[in-house]
This record gives C-alpha cells, sequence and structure tokens, in this order.
C-alpha cells in the first residue's frame, strides 16, 4: 500500500469504522475459553441451544472479517477488493448516481413486437424419448466397451482389502494410529476392524444399516453404531480426532444435516478425509455392473431403470444416488458449517464426445467441467479455538 494514497486512506478510515461498529459482545467473543464454554453450554441446553450457536458463529465470523480486512459496509468486500464472506444484498455507488429527470417522450406503439425476424441461436435436434427402447438400444451398444470394465468384488476378501488400501492412503495423509476415528457410512465395517487391529486407533462405524459382517468383526476398540447422524446425535461434542468416509454422501438424503453433526463430534483441530461421488460424473448412477453406458441418470427416469431391471430379472428400482449434489454445493455446505478445506482432488474421466454430441440436447445443460469429475476426495479441519 503507498502511503498517502486514495487507496490507503479509504483502508484506514474502513477500519476505523468497523472497530467502531464492532459491539462489547463481539470483543468479549474474541476470548477463546469464553467461546469454548458457550459452545459447550449450548450442548446441553433443553431449549434454545441452536440459537446460541448461531449467535456464537455470528460474532466469531465478525472477529474473523476483522482479521481478513472485511469493513462494516462491506459484507462480502475487502480493503483489496476482494470477496470474503457472502455478498452484500444491495450495492449503491458513492456519491449516489444523479435522479433522471424528464420529461420524457413514450415510445412507440408496434403491433406484435414480439414477432420472430430472425435469429442466430444455434438449432439443435429434436430429443428421442427416453424410454426403455433406447435404453436397451445403448445398453447394448456399449456391452462390449463398458464404462467400467472390472467393477469393484463385493467378497469378503475383497472388501477386506480395498478398507486395507484405503486406510493406508488415508493414513498417509491425515495420520491415523492411536487416534480416536468415526467412519461416517461404515458398510460391512472392515475399516473399523483394520484401524483396531493395524492402526490401533480407537474405531466406531456408524451407519443407517446394520450389516451382518458387524457381529463378528465386534471387539472393545470396534465398535458399530446404527444411526442416522442427520436427525440422531448418539456421540458428544468434540469426540473424534478424526472422520473418515468413502463413496457414502451421495446416498445421504440429508447431507447438510449430516455434515453439522460430524462437525460437531469432531475436535477442535481435528481432521477429516472424505470421498464422494458427484451425481453429475459418468457413473453416478452406481449401476454400471448392468448399465454400461454413460450418464443414464442424467438421461433416463427412474421408471425406465426399473423396467429395465423387471425385464432382466435384476434387482433395483433406479439410479442409486439420493441427493444430487455438485462440488459446488458440498464447498458451500463446508464452509457454511466452519469447516476449513486442507486438501482436495477430483478422480476425473475423459468425456466421451460422441455420446456427449448425441445427446447435447440434455448433457449441454449441464457444464463439462462437472460431467468429467466422478469422486472428490477432500481433506476437512475443524479449527481450533
Amino acid at each position: 500500500m503507498i502511503r498517502g494514497s486514495r487507496a490507503g486512506r479509504d483502508a484506514r478510515h474502513a477500519s476505523v469504522a468497523y472497530d467502531r461498529g464492532v459491539t462489547p459482545l463481539v470483543r468479549l467473543s474474541r476470548h477463546p475459553r469464553l467461546r469454548q464454554t458457550v459452545r459447550r453450554l449450548s450442548e446441553v441446553m433443553p431449549v434454545g441451544g441452536r440459537t446460541l450457536r448461531r449467535l456464537a458463529r455470528s460474532a466469531d465470523g465478525a472477529v474473523q472479517d476483522r482479521e481478513r480486512g472485511v469493513t462494516s459496509r462491506g459484507a462480502g468486500a475487502t480493503a483489496g477488493g476482494i470477496r470474503s464472506g457472502p455478498p452484500p444484498s444491495s450495492f449503491r455507488l458513492q456519491p449516489p448516481p444523479p435522479p433522471i429527470r424528464g420529461p420524457f417522450a413514450d415510445p412507440p406503439d408496434i403491433s406484435d413486437p414480439g414477432r420472430f425476424v430472425r435469429s442466430v441461436a444455434e438449432k439443435t435436434e429434436p430429443l428421442p424419448a427416453f424410454d426403455i427402447d433406447l435404453f436397451e438400444a445403448l445398453n447394448a451398444e456399449y456391452a462390449s466397451h463398458p464404462l467400467v470394465p472390472e467393477p469393484t468384488k463385493r467378497d469378503s476378501l475383497s472388501r477386506a482389502e480395498r478398507a486395507r488400501r484405503r486406510l493406508e492412503t488415508v493414513h498417509d495423509s491425515i495420520g491415523l494410529t492411536g487416534q480416536r476415528v468415526l467412519e461416517f457410512g461404515c458398510g460391512a465395517g472392515f475399516e473399523i476392524w483394520y484401524l483396531d487391529h493395524w492402526f490401533g486407533a480407537d474405531a466406531v462405524g456408524v451407519d443407517v444399516v446394520e450389516k451382518g459382517a458387524w457381529a463378528e468383526l465386534a471387539g472393545p476398540r470396534t465398535k458399530f453404531v446404527l444411526a442416522d447422524l442427520a436427525t440422531e446425535q448418539p456421540f458428544p461434542a468434540d469426540h473424534f480426532d478424526r472422520i473418515i468416509s468413502f463413496s457414502v454422501f451421495e446416498h445421504v438424503a440429508h447431507p447438510h444435516a449430516a455434515l453439522a453433526e460430524l462437525y460437531r463430534v469432531m475436535k477442535p483441530g481435528g481432521l477429516a478425509w472424505i470421498s464422494a461421488n458427484l451425481h453429475r460424473g459418468p457413473r453416478a448412477s452406481h449401476q454400471y455392473r448392468n448399465v454400461f453406458f454413460p450418464y443414464p441418470h442424467l438421461l433416463f427416469e427412474d421408471d425406465v431403470f426399473a423396467e429395465f431391471f423387471r425385464r432382466h430379472d435384476l434387482p433395483g428400482h433406479g439410479a442409486s444416488w439420493v441427493n444430487r449434489l455438485t462440488w459446488a454445493e458440498y464447498e458451500n455446505h463446508f464452509e457454511r458449517l466452519g469447516f476449513r478445506v486442507r486438501a482436495l482432488r477430483f478422480t476425473e474421466a475423459d468425456l466421451d464426445e460422441a455420446f456427449y454430441q448425441r445427446f447435447e440436447g440434455i448433457l449441454g445443460r449441464y457444464p463439462r467441467w462437472d460431467l468429467t469429475k466422478d469422486f472428490f476426495q477432500v481433506v476437512l479441519e475443524k479449527p481450533a479455538d
């Protein structure tokens, strides 16, 4: 910043204005012990706990905005002009624009003003009927080169080997040995067993469906809980050092509520390693063992899937996803809840250009960037006080 420049004066004036606008309550909220006490109190209050947590987050957000340089008028603008936080609900130049003064002429009275004269819009071919006949034809066309040539195996040994490899990858990133670890959506539970027996972790798996393997895998440090974290709170606050989840969140009906509960039960300074299948990716239907072409869930309704399964005597009623979140929506959830993104990578697939051109009338409604993103892997941190 150049001393004496207009930008420098504006930034200093904005800082002064912000300090004047900070209330004593906000200044008091900077004390870490007080913030910790407020959070713990909110967890045991019979009523009003959510409101108290929301007020505490608002005050804490004001402190963080001050540290980032957000002005009192710029909810979303910093002294350097970089957006931080949500934008303001309105905008007006300062000084205000001059008023418009008449008298003014009236526009001419035109007959049929909306009549088409010509257009430069690209002409699109009529869409086909996305019915069972087209579904069957596409599946036959891709049978010799399916979207997923070798689907993962589901036998016990394959599941165990896959669980071990996953945990080795996660451990190399965030460290699992000796930690208290929660797996969200633990499935059969092999990861929980390995966490105890190989990594020396105190491991807990939670799922909305109890699996048959739980009884045989369970032990003093290998625990399983049947619960829906979107609606239940079976664990205390600030309890887990690490949280892991593998390709589960695409099946969660209320992902924001589940993420909020994971944030609550994670210790300050704790880390989460999460992977999930993105809805607009080519494999998001999860039906690639029997459906061989890409993006069936974006092209066909569930009743067409159901008819296909009925004709071929296969289990299932439709595409397996529940929510339809994009990465941008996941990112928004993380930010709003208070998570800090520490690392992010995507598993990408090449866009089948010929297939895209055939069905651009539907697939063209989505950004090509989204159509090539199959999975994300993200490391999240719950900031420490």
